[in-house]
């Protein structure tokens, strides 16, 4: 039987291989429920072929209100491809209106994948409305190729014309979809200019012709936008803040819609709120991803609706944006870093939030690498615990500065020494494993200073460098290299008087060590 043998319903003859009352199935879809060949037309049509041909239609595969453009949003195709493949298909037809109706796939070789996929399961594709007779010779091939490229060329076309249309109305002030943000709402405006009720969210405009503008929404939420808008540009507040603000004042912005930054974002950078609409500022196209458009192909209105805040302040709030987005200076942030450890004596990332003034954690990640790094740019004295020993976030950032010294010095050797997947473990010249660490110093009830030194059985290295700090834990002092075979335990403990049983392998500088002797850490 040859796939998609679908003649016009005026070829009353049946074909010689297939048998009267043969099991058939019917595809049928629809994208809206407005346009042409409804589902109910294309199964009138699909009966009255099956009649004509000797089926009989045991299944029907439905896609209502689903674009031609893609498989994976049409459970109907996607059932009856899965019917197909199976083990047990109780039908060898698939009688479907159109070419059209099979899919409008912008990659016409894919609509024919499927339906090679269907011949490919002893299932053949009948296309009732089609006046060309897939007999397997080449000029039936050609016109099905031509009849799917049409179908593709369709979708493109209609595309391009919604486009048009929807760009010619937002030029003129009307919004083209989608919702119309906090604080604002809808209403459906007559072709006369005579404006209905609003609309509700999800109601629909009330005819076709209609147009919908957007208007002031309660006096509380147009409220809530001025006051978001007050926060950022007077008062300096971040996105984030601004929402946990309004968290805590516990009015969310919708039921079980808590404030969030990103919602904060969306109003100080939606130019509607000072009375403008922007449209094609993105495109989606052809079930494509969303890719941003040139300014030049933006279509602007001013003036659309009244203003929630005046065009100045949206402007300014604007201009702040830009500048945090460009990143603030460097030194301006250290010196916010030290006045905070002024004020408080000590320094986290707990004070540093607290401070409106000072910059997010990403944007203190982007301009120093973490709040670590920013303390020591900042020249802050290292953090201790209650002891005075080092804690372990400052002794995590000592121990990758000390990645880097080892670093250094293995290049001056003539060697090298690069990162591993684990964290402060080094891989020099390629061969030995060499874990890095820093012991603090903590002094004991009598005054004696002792150190720990992390082994880390779980994590073998062949060799352990533990850089062991001074008494009063401001620098490295001096250091200690192990082999695998000096430990067995986790962890070794070191005093002064213990010093001695490490003496063979404790060095005072990385340039003993690595044999260089013109030090240019």
């Amino acid at each position: 039987m040859n796939a998609a043998d679908g003649g016009g319903m005026d070829r009353a003859e049946p074909p010689h291989d297939v048998s009267a009352k043969h099991p058939a199935a019917a595809y049928v879809r629809m994208s809206r429920a407005t346009q042409d060949y409804s589902i109910q037309h294309q199964l009138d049509a699909i009966q009255k072929y099956a009649l004509v041909k000797g089926f009989t239609i045991t299944r029907t595969f439905v896609d209502a209100g689903h674009s031609g453009l893609k498989l994976d949003n049409r459970p109907g195709l996607v059932a009856l491809l899965s019917e197909v493949t199976g083990a047990n298909c109780g039908f060898s037809v698939v009688v479907v209106y159109d070419v059209s109706r099979w899919g409008r796939f912008q990659d016409a070789d894919e609509s024919a994948f499927y339906e090679h996929l269907c011949r490919r399961c002893g299932v053949s594709v009948h296309y009732c409305a089609e006046a060309f007779v897939a007999d397997g010779t080449p000029m039936s091939a050609l016109l099905k190729s031509i009849k799917r490229i049409m179908a593709a060329e369709y979708s493109r076309e209609l595309g391009a014309k919604v486009l048009a249309a929807q760009a010619r109305f937002s030029g003129m002030g009307y919004k083209q979809g989608g919702k119309p943000g906090y604080g604002l709402r809808r209403i459906s405006v007559a072709a006369d200019g005579a404006r209905r009720t609003p609309l509700l969210a999800g109601e629909r405009k009330t005819t076709a012709t209609d147009r919908v503008a957007l208007v002031h929404g309660p006096a509380d939420e147009v409220a809530m936008v001025r006051k978001i808008y007050q926060l950022y540009v007077k008062h300096g507040l971040t996105d984030r803040r601004i929402a946990a603000l309004l968290r805590q004042k516990g009015k969310p912005r919708a039921p079980d819609m808590p404030w969030s930054s990103v919602a904060v974002r969306r109003i100080l950078t939606n130019p509607r709120y000072c009375g403008d609409l922007l449209y094609n500022r993105t495109t989606r196209r052809m079930g494509s991803a969303v890719t941003a458009n040139h300014k030049d192909q933006w279509v602007s209105c001013n003036d659309a609706l009244p203003p929630i805040v005046t065009r100045a302040f949206f402007n300014r709030a604007q201009r702040i944006r830009q500048q945090r987005a460009n990143g603030p200076e460097r030194e301006a942030v250290l010196a916010q870093l030290r006045s905070i450890y002024q004020r408080h004596g000590t320094i986290n990332i707990a004070l540093c939030r607290c401070h409106a003034s000072l910059p997010g954690g990403s944007t203190i990640i982007g301009l120093f690498g973490g709040y670590l790094r920013a303390y020591a740019a900042a020249g802050l004295p290292p953090l201790r615990t209650a002891s005075g020993a080092l804690n372990y976030r400052t002794s995590r950032l000592l121990a990758a500065e000390l990645c880097g010294a080892v670093k250094r010095y293995a290049d001056l050797a003539g060697g090298s020494a690069n990162a591993t997947v684990r964290k402060n473990i080094l891989l020099l010249n390629d061969t030995v494993q060499l874990r890095i660490a820093v012991a603090a110093c903590r002094l004991d009830g009598d005054g004696r200073p002792r150190w720990r030194i992390p082994l880390r059985l779980a994590l073998p290295a062949d060799f352990v460098l533990c850089g062991l700090m001074d008494r009063e834990n401001t620098r490295v002092e001096r250091y200690v290299l192990l082999a695998r075979n000096q430990f067995t335990h986790d962890a070794m403990f070191l005093s002064e008087r213990s010093m001695a049983r490490v003496a063979g392998v404790c060095y005072d500088s990385l340039a003993q060590i690595f044999g260089v002797f013109n030090d240019q850490t």
